[in-house]
């Protein structure tokens, strides 16, 4: 008898748990909510954004270690799918821990330029996509993810695969534009002055409430013509510990004179932007 009731309890447990478990899943997947997670993966940049419940990776740092870590704390822990990654360019610190999520998660589109990297790591990584015959799709100019739950990324440079293959892998970075509702994100890659002069004289509308400061605050990028065109609210530098002077006093003094608010991962850690549902304001999240 005492062992029919517990099998009674273990089974009405479980099923409360399935119950429960059930109705957290709905009502995420549900969720109109949009998330921009700046991670905080050392001097590199990896961004996560998740509108509803898809998710797209632009950058995955320098370590693979670090990098499944901080997406193991910001991603629904059934959730192993990332429907696309974005690599800006083939330096180190913006595709290093690409290997490793290649491993741990199932990734549906591959993003880059032709630009490339005759390193055994980055040619290991484009070997690899193809291994697992992960869809890969070659940015362009007027590319565009659209998020079910509403948001937009748009990807506003390079214009060409010439400038893709460009000898300074800088300026081939990948620049997309988040918009959701009024919000609007600009990320920037490590693209220098002479790219960001390409933006600045062109037609393309790059004004942003958001703007991620282009490689790690070096006093390579981030001019004042560049600042006047976006006209952000918030600077967000991904940085970490560096011989390279980043982020640059130079820059820092631009952003302070233009009374725009600076984040810096380095001394924030992960820095988290929410928007509710696509008529709220972003938010840095506490």
């Amino acid at each position: 008898m005492n062992n029919r009731k517990f099998i009674y309890f273990v089974l009405i447990a479980l099923l409360a748990m399935g119950i429960i478990l059930g109705v957290i899943i709905l009502a995420l997947r549900n969720n109109q909510e949009m998330k921009i997670n700046f991670l905080d993966v050392g001097q590199g940049d990896a961004i996560l954004i998740e509108n509803g419940h898809n998710q797209v990776l632009i950058d995955s740092g320098r370590n693979g270690r670090v990098v499944l870590e901080k997406l193991g704390r910001a991603m629904p822990f059934w959730d192993r799918k990332i429907e696309a990654l974005i690599i800006t360019h083939p330096d180190a610190d913006h595709y290093g821990g690409s290997n490793e999520i290649l491993d741990f998660y199932k990734i549906e589109n591959v993003i880059k330029t032709d630009a490339t990297n005759e390193s055994g790591e980055w040619l290991n990584l484009v070997n690899k996509i193809r291994d697992k015959k992960i869809n890969e799709i070659t940015a362009t100019w007027q590319t565009e993810i659209v998020f079910p739950a509403g948001a937009r990324l748009k990807f506003v440079y390079p214009w060409n695969n010439s400038l893709g293959t460009s000898i300074d892998r800088n300026d081939s970075s990948i620049v997309t534009k988040l918009i959701f509702g009024e919000n609007e994100f600009l990320f920037t890659g490590d693209l220098s002055k002479e790219g960001e002069n390409l933006l600045v004289e062109s037609n393309i509308d790059i004004d942003a409430d958001f703007l991620k400061i282009g490689h790690h605050g070096s006093k390579s990028s981030t001019t004042s013509d560049f600042l006047d065109k976006v006209t952000p609210q918030d600077a967000i530098i991904s940085v970490g510990k560096n011989s390279y002077g980043h982020p640059h006093k130079e820059v820092l003094d631009n952003l302070k004179n233009r009374t725009i608010r600076i984040w810096r991962t380095d001394q924030d850690g992960n820095i988290i932007y929410k928007c509710k549902n696509i008529n709220q304001m972003c938010q840095v999240s506490r």
